[in-house]
């Protein structure tokens, strides 16, 4: 499973992507700490055993564990939109109904201020809490292509739960067939939204 990376249409490195967008380039999730990555696991083993980890989380993970450990993305593009809006992913394949698109990836930390001091548009919530009910955070600062995708009311792909080894991933599947030259797009619900402002649709 081979990436084909572009950026503006142009074949290029992950290297080089790093360099021109400045951000670090992580294909898998990472860990703030030991003892978080620790302290997450042991969670997601108790809500395991205590049956509190649906089925089709369970599902998603037997059925794409290979494209997560392979950091599997399609063909997929980085394009600038505009100056406010900065940039978006965009298909540079076909994409059948349904398919994977990749993971989330970026360093699992607990949710504290860093969070809102000043607001990180690239936190997304971790299904785990820590001891006092907080959920931890995906911190996408630094990650993969898909921290470009941008929000839509009418979204084309959708995030999902994938959970295997006692860990959840989040996962981007395609709701309907996108043909190449699409731009990605999911919801990022009302949440995101609720301390930013309404949003303009793209």
């Amino acid at each position: 499973m081979k990436k084909i990376i572009y950026y503006e249409g142009n074949a290029s490195s992950i290297q080089e992507l790093e360099t021109t967008l400045q951000f670090q380039y992580l294909p898998h999730i990472a860990f703030e700490t030991s003892p978080d990555r620790q302290d997450v696991r042991k969670r997601g083993r108790k809500k395991w055993k205590n049956n509190e980890v649906s089925l089709e989380s369970q599902e998603l993970g037997v059925q794409f564990i290979e494209k997560i450990e392979a950091s599997y993305l399609p063909h997929v593009s980085v394009r600038k939109i505009n100056e406010l809006i900065g940039y978006g992913l965009f298909a540079e394949e076909n994409l059948e109904a349904n398919s994977y698109v990749g993971e989330y990836t970026g360093i699992i930390r607990k949710n504290d201020r860093r969070y809102a001091e000043p607001l990180n548009d690239y936190c997304y919530e971790y299904p785990v809490p820590d001891d006092i009910g907080r959920s931890f955070v995906i911190d996408g600062t630094q990650g993969n292509l898909t921290r470009f995708i941008n929000h839509s009311f009418d979204p084309n792909i959708k995030p999902a739960l994938a959970f295997y080894d006692y860990f959840y991933h989040v996962i981007f599947l395609t709701l309907r067939k996108i043909k190449k030259g699409e731009q990605l797009f999911f919801n990022y619900g009302n949440n995101y939204w609720y301390i930013r402002g309404n949003p303009s649709n793209l």
